[in-house]
């Protein structure tokens, strides 16, 4: 195993609280940014969450956009925020960052003692994909698993992506469409959810985990600020992959529909793609409730 390299460490005092929440960063290894941030308190935990940033976010811009990581700290829940081989540019639900999330997991485990205990994983964006594609496939299963807003079918992904290139030129206006098309089309077939596969091959091993999918449409808003209609939102992967794992038997598969939640913290600007469609309160209790 690669020697982890200690980084970081500061301490966040927070109000009215008389625990510390510890943050540290570290890399398993000097010539790579793979590694992970722990949120942790000066208590030993009851669980963990394994939680992943959207595409193109660190986990400093994790904690800046949420106050999750420390609330769950605060309540006993340990927080690991993974940054995968090629940083947060990382395609977390590809075979290769699996790979390398797989060798960041057993490092945790291994140096915070937490093969025994209940765990849980989730994320935002394409950090909800990492997520589910690592819930799928590793042989010990989280207690709960809850994606924010999160494309699941890259197949679908990639159809309306070309589709925004194609018909409303969105790549000259911004080029991550072409970025993320052309990265985005080697990998597809790692996707951790088609809803064309009527077997549903991919889902099965989540049919008795309790799972969460948070979503806020808000399709006027699309239209009006960008231009993107529903064909491009994350709401068809979400229902579909919530309602395929209920008619597989799975009676703990959740949508959870918001409306008006979704604001920039940075900015305080509207916008239905944000951490903030979750009530962190209520998620802790849901977590608190499977563990």
């Amino acid at each position: 195993m690669k020697k982890i390299i200690f980084l970081l460490a500061n301490l966040i005092f927070l109000a009215g609280c008389s625990r510390k929440v510890m943050v540290e960063h570290f890399t398993l290894s000097p010539d790579s940014p793979a590694g992970y941030t722990a949120i942790t308190v000066d208590a030993a935990p009851d669980s963990y969450l394994l939680l992943f940033p959207g595409f193109g976010e660190s986990p400093q811009d994790v904690l800046a956009s949420t106050d999750m990581p420390l609330e769950l700290a605060r309540s006993g829940i340990a927080v690991f925020i993974p940054v995968l081989q090629n940083g947060s540019e990382s395609y977390g639900f590809s075979n290769e960052s699996q790979e390398c999330l797989n060798e960041i997991v057993a490092t945790i485990r291994q140096r915070y003692n937490l093969h025994d205990m209940p765990y849980f994983a989730g994320g935002f964006s394409m950090g909800g994909a990492t997520a589910v594609k690592f819930a799928q496939t590793h042989p010990v299963k989280p207690n709960a698993l809850f994606a924010i807003d999160s494309p699941l079918d890259y197949k679908r992904f990639l159809y309306a992506t070309k589709r925004d290139i194609e018909v409303y030129n969105k790549d000259s206006q911004d080029s991550i469409y072409s970025q993320l098309y052309t990265a985005i089309d080697r990998i597809k077939d790692d996707s951790p959810y088609e809803i064309g596969d009527s077997a549903h091959f991919s889902i099965k091993p989540l049919i008795n985990v309790p799972v969460r999918y948070y979503i806020e449409p808000a399709e006027d808003w699309w239209l009006n600020n960008r231009q993107t209609d529903v064909l491009s939102l994350n709401i068809m992967d979400g229902s579909c992959f919530i309602n395929d794992l209920r008619l597989l038997g799975n009676d703990r598969a959740e949508l959870i529909v918001t409306h008006n939640k979704g604001y920039r913290r940075a900015n305080g600007q509207r916008h239905p793609h944000s951490w903030s469609i979750v009530d962190n309160k209520n998620l802790l209790k849901w977590l608190k409730s499977h563990k």
